[in-house]
């Protein structure tokens, strides 16, 4: 495979753009008149910016690569980190470029997403990777974004949001949850199970993922916007999260 395709990591990087053509299908409803441009440019403009951020993300990590992961592209040699660097700004810069004109088409808010995204990455990647109270937050936020700009695309957010909500919550509890798990291994780490302890950082995620689960199903009840089928879907994934509570 050409080192840059799997750089990117393109399947992970579609997926980013499916919640987003998902977020968007979800608030327009069976009404596209209008918005197939702009949610074909969302949809664009996510998975390049999976892409970039993928690339991104193995620059700063190629030290840990060496180990973790020796078969990527710069720790098996197939590319420079220099050259990784600069296809990560070449392909953000697209995607950039490619949410200025979407918001052109649908407010600028598409471009304020976008921006916020693209500074918690960086963010994330320079400083905060190994600050994981901080690090968690910001992996929820990044996921929410997603479900956000997808409504933002089509002019209707209240569904998204609500969704939004619930992914962030469920995000955040869940990385706690990982957390404490992985206390031992983590002694390097900024964790919230070390900053204020195994059983308090359980409180603080059993109350995340609870809260998720109750906003979960508020799509279905009281907005009417869905049937039962995806409450059975969300019930289902509730328990998971449920069952995960430390």
């Amino acid at each position: 495979m050409n080192p840059y395709i799997s750089l990117g990591r393109p399947l992970t990087s579609l997926m980013i753009g499916l919640v987003v053509l998902a977020s968007a299908l979800i608030e327009a409803g069976s009404n596209l008149d209008g918005y197939t441009i702009s949610i074909f440019l969302g949809f664009t403009v996510a998975f390049l910016f999976g892409i970039a951020g993928n690339s991104i993300n193995d620059y700063f990590d190629y030290e840990n690569d060496k180990i973790n992961h020796p078969d990527r592209p710069i720790p098996s040699g197939r590319l420079k980190p220099g050259n990784v660097l600069r296809f990560s700004i070449f392909i953000f810069a697209i995607s950039f470029l490619l949410s200025l004109f979407l918001s052109s088409i649908v407010g600028y808010s598409a471009l304020l997403i976008i921006t916020i995204a693209f500074t918690s990455q960086i963010a994330y990647e320079k400083k905060y990777k190994h600050e994981k109270i901080i690090g968690n937050l910001i992996i929820g936020t990044q996921t929410a974004l997603a479900f956000i700009f997808g409504g933002i695309i089509v002019g209707k957010t209240i569904i998204t949001g609500v969704i939004a909500i619930a992914v962030f919550l469920s995000i955040v509890g869940r990385e706690i949850v990982k957390d404490i798990e992985d206390i031992k291994g983590d002694k390097d780490r900024m964790t919230l199970p070390m900053k204020i302890g195994v059983k308090k950082a359980g409180v603080v995620a059993m109350i995340c993922i609870i809260l998720a689960v109750l906003i979960s199903p508020l799509p279905y009840y009281p907005l009417h916007q869905f049937g039962r089928e995806y409450l059975l879907v969300v019930s289902i994934a509730d328990l998971l999260f449920i069952a995960s509570i430390p």
